[in-house]
């Protein structure tokens, strides 16, 4: 059932809003019987909602029909989750997505589930932009995007995010048993 909410995404994103690169995205979504686990909407669902909502994001902001003319594609290096509380069959909820930072190398994309006011889940995704095996930097995805302003001041939540990210490889290289 994955593919059906993307490609549902991929289809109602055609008809919603456009914007710029550096928008909010807001994608609304209902907890299908196929996301749930004995009672509650399970991890893997909320990571397929979360990535509806950046595929929503990368349609209504033009990046898509861009990287498709370009033969670009978008990795995610890294995926960092938080959850706060549950969901219920049937019960909706809108996950926001937004780039909070943009350096030489990666676009840290911010993202959000709320469900009457009140946080469900937190995500950041660090991405990059490829064409083949080359990096394209993500400054040259922006100015093919005709977007002279984006967000280059890094904020705490990424610095935490790196630090973080890098003792845990650290542990897993050198201490797993």
């Amino acid at each position: 059932m994955r593919w059906l909410r993307l490609i549902s995404a991929l289809i109602f994103a055609r008809f919603r809003t456009r914007g710029r690169a550096t928008d909010s995205y807001s994608y609304d979504f209902q907890v299908w019987l196929t996301d749930i686990d004995i009672s509650i909407m399970n991890n893997a669902s909320f990571m397929t909602v979360f990535e509806c909502g950046r595929l929503d994001a990368m349609l209504r902001s033009g990046f898509f029909k861009i990287a498709l003319k370009n033969k670009w594609y978008f990795p995610s290096q890294a995926v960092s989750v938080q959850f706060f509380r549950p969901m219920k069959f049937l019960q909706k909820a809108c996950v926001y997505s937004r780039i909070c930072y943009i350096d030489e190398k990666w676009i840290y994309i911010e993202q959000k589930i709320l469900r009457k006011d009140k946080l469900i889940a937190a995500c950041l995704v660090k991405n990059t932009v490829k064409k083949g095996r080359e990096t394209v930097p993500p400054f040259r995805m922006m100015q093919a995007m005709q977007v002279d302003k984006y967000p280059v001041d890094e904020i705490e939540l990424i610095k935490l995010h790196e630090r973080e990210t890098q003792e845990m490889k650290t542990r897993l290289e050198h201490d797993w048993h």
